[in-house]
């Protein structure tokens, strides 16, 4: 959208995005200054720089969470296809955006009341979990609902432990991984290896 038909609120918004996906993190003063406003309108629209964080944690879970219901959807892939993809573009995304582990870390750790959207789009996402676990029982004939709850937790632990190794060490500014998962050669033999273990 043009930024001249947006509203106060919309334009501070976006360039809370724009700066947390260069970034991390920003200031109130930063935001406001890329947004053109002043930072009283801040306070005034968000009330808080917690509250606008809330909003950008929403806006990136949002965004993955369409990213993998269109790869999940999607009618010209296969079922082993769909996995693959799945799995890459979620660990992409992540190394793209490695601010967002933290930034939910902290939203949660300042109001223990905050439910990420990211947790309701993910980890309590029983439509989705049942996808996955549909594509598995469809390659693997398995029908056993406990055997296809474990191969689930173990293919999405098997996608969020590189995440975390290479997420982490880059964060403290150690940089010390095992695998270069940012490699796409590195990260696709992973992944390979990883949905071919879990369709055992």
């Amino acid at each position: 959208m043009d930024n001249k038909y947006m509203t106060t609120q919309e334009k501070i918004l976006e360039a809370a995005i724009q700066l947390f996906g260069l970034k991390g993190d920003m200031t109130i003063r930063e935001i406001a200054n890329k947004a053109g406003v002043n930072v009283a309108a801040i306070n005034y629209h968000f009330h808080s720089k917690d509250n606008l964080l809330k909003s950008v944690e929403k806006h990136y879970s949002n965004l993955l969470y369409d990213i993998q219901n269109e790869i999940i959807k999607n009618p010209t892939t296969s079922l082993k296809e769909k996995l693959t993809i799945w799995a890459n573009n979620l660990m992409e995304f992540m190394f793209e955006c490695p601010a967002l582990i933290s930034l939910v870390t902290n939203l949660v750790l300042q109001d223990e009341n905050y439910n990420p959207e990211i947790i309701k789009k993910f980890f309590n996402n029983i439509e989705f979990k049942e996808q996955i676990e549909g594509i598995i029982s469809s390659i693997t004939n398995i029908d056993d609902l406990e055997i296809l709850n474990y191969k689930y937790i173990q293919l999405f632990s098997g996608i969020l432990g590189p995440i975390i190794f290479q997420v982490m060490p880059n964060v403290s500014g150690t940089k010390r991984v095992f695998i270069d998962f940012s490699v796409e050669e590195e990260r696709m033999k992973y992944i390979k290896n990883l949905i071919d273990t879990t369709l055992k």
